[in-house]
């Protein structure tokens, strides 16, 4: 496995990915904020916290556009971040599963750590049930841009292959 090869078109792939990913997430968003009586735009607002390192959301109409360019400049690289783990992958499934724990760790330190260290907001504010599945499903939406850059079995010696289809002569 070469973590170097194919580098750029893992990046870029991982970058539509993350971006496309990141769109349905904001949207699972949106919709579970309108769900709880709460504007549709408010997860916008929640990510333009980070942006101005704001204790609470200022629900300003500028701060929906601050969110959003924040929220996919994130996505877009946690894509490209995940794409240069993808030779790491045996395979679809595993790439999923790589996908999957990828989302889950992101959960993990964006709103565990970084949201206990400098972002309290987001444990006070989003639904922290809801935010492992979205991170989940962020993973695994990503995960299938990036299936053809997966390291495969083939890459092992011809010879076992041989030997291991047929018994040896005698």
């Amino acid at each position: 496995m070469d973590l170097v090869r194919d580098l750029d078109s893992r990046i870029a792939y991982g970058v539509v990915g993350g971006t496309f990913a990141g769109l349905l997430f904001l949207l699972a968003n949106m919709w579970y904020a309108d769900s709880q009586g709460l504007p549709a735009v408010a997860p916008l607002y929640d990510i333009s916290t980070i942006f101005y390192f704001a204790d609470k959301p200022d629900p300003q109409p500028v701060n929906a556009a601050v969110g959003l360019v924040v929220h996919l400049t994130l996505a877009a690289a946690f894509g490209a971040a995940l794409a240069a783990l993808a030779p790491l992958a045996k395979g679809a499934g595993r790439l999923m599963g790589l996908g999957a724990a990828f989302g889950l760790v992101l959960y993990l330190v964006n709103f565990q750590i970084l949201g206990r260290v400098a972002f309290e907001w987001f444990q006070e504010g989003p639904n922290q049930t809801f935010e492992v599945f979205a991170h989940l499903g962020y993973g695994l939406l990503v995960a299938p841009f990036l299936v053809r850059f997966a390291s495969t079995t083939a890459e092992q010696p011809a010879d076992s292959h041989v030997s291991a289809a047929r018994p040896a002569a005698t």
